[in-house]
């Protein structure tokens, strides 16, 4: 294999694209990652060099359809040739983790986009907590919980069994998601406001943050978005830190929260007789970026009778995009 060679890594989901575009050199040994706080730690990749990087809205076919999604990929990738001065160059190989890909029309479209726009040598489209679990679980057992926009556990027993919980969408599923956050609070404020729920902080934030003093026009609100879904998601922030205010009622829905999205940890763990203590990799927004959460899902966890060993970070899943990519590159080129 020759001294330089070109990987991209694409995390696409339900909110926002990004995109690294790296080259890769021999593998050196993997440090060891630096403890945070107790079990948490966070997920590096030391022998991959990035170049350079790109972002766009949301890549997720079944949530913005395919026009969209096309678009926000393109411009996330072609941002990171820029920024990469790299426009033109031949990219040896690309690890694209996006959510709704395993469904067999989405993937298909996203390879037949990637072949018309020549994106790599070789292109391979994972299931968006793929990348996930390479950068947070290396010994190749454990499993990847994704709480952003939607939430999705997958496991992996290190002998090939893989099992998917959660990922249903928000139709009737994503619980505990971003978008599961944003549709308890505006049903919170709803029945606040309507005198059959209990009197909440949310009926003044959630107004505010949609711009109005009216509740009745949060639907109007809400309709004038390009992507309600999305819009829903976006008030999550608000509950959480209605939560972090000590407000009741934002304070029962965070832990509801996390418990379900325990129990999507759990029911991997379970359906692929993994150990109790088998790593936790965890990643976006939600889980990501708020401890309470995380201390929530963890309390859940030991209810449960899992209790992970280690907790990691994934707050950059573009980073297992990229290791994917250095792998299996490096795999081809020692056929």
């Amino acid at each position: 294999m020759s001294s330089r060679k070109l990987i991209l890594g694409v995390d696409g989901g339900g909110s926002k694209t990004a995109a690294r575009i790296a080259t890769v050199g021999a593998r050196p040994a993997r440090d060891k990652s630096r403890p945070l706080d107790g079990l948490v730690q966070a997920a590096t990749a030391h022998d991959i060099t990035t170049l350079g990087e790109g972002f766009g809205g949301p890549s997720n076919v079944r949530a913005v359809g395919a026009a969209h999604a096309e678009i926000n990929l393109d411009v996330a990738i072609d941002a990171a040739h820029r920024d990469a001065g790299t426009t033109g160059a031949t990219i040896d190989y690309a690890v694209l983790g996006l959510a709704g890909s395993s469904l067999p029309d989405v993937h298909a479209f996203i390879m037949h986009w990637a072949k018309r726009r020549n994106l790599a040598t070789q292109v391979d489209v994972v299931h968006d907590a793929d990348p996930v679990l390479a950068a947070g679980t290396p010994g190749g057992e454990g499993v990847a919980l994704i709480v952003g926009t939607g939430s999705v556990a997958i496991g992996t027993d290190g002998h090939g069994e893989r099992s998917v919980t959660g990922g249903w969408g928000h139709w009737f599923g994503d619980t505990g998601s971003g978008f599961d956050l944003g549709r308890r609070a505006l049903a919170a404020v709803a029945d606040a406001v309507d005198g059959v729920g209990p009197e909440t902080l949310l009926v003044g934030e959630i107004l505010q943050r949609l711009n109005t003093d009216k509740p009745r026009e949060m639907l109007q609100k809400l309709g004038m978005a390009a992507d309600v879904r999305r819009e829903i998601a976006a008030l999550a922030p608000t509950l959480l830190q209605a939560a972090a205010d000590d407000d009741e009622v934002a304070l029962r829905i965070v832990r509801d929260a996390a418990d379900a999205t325990a129990r999507l940890v759990h029911a991997t763990v379970k359906k692929l007789n993994l150990d109790a203590h088998t790593p936790l990799a965890v990643a976006g927004g939600i889980v990501c970026s708020n401890t309470m959460y995380r201390e929530a899902l963890l309390e859940y966890l030991h209810k449960l009778g899992t209790a992970p060993s280690s907790i990691t970070i994934v707050d950059q899943p573009v980073e297992g995009c990229l290791a994917m990519a250095r792998d299996r590159l490096l795999a081809a080129g020692s056929n």
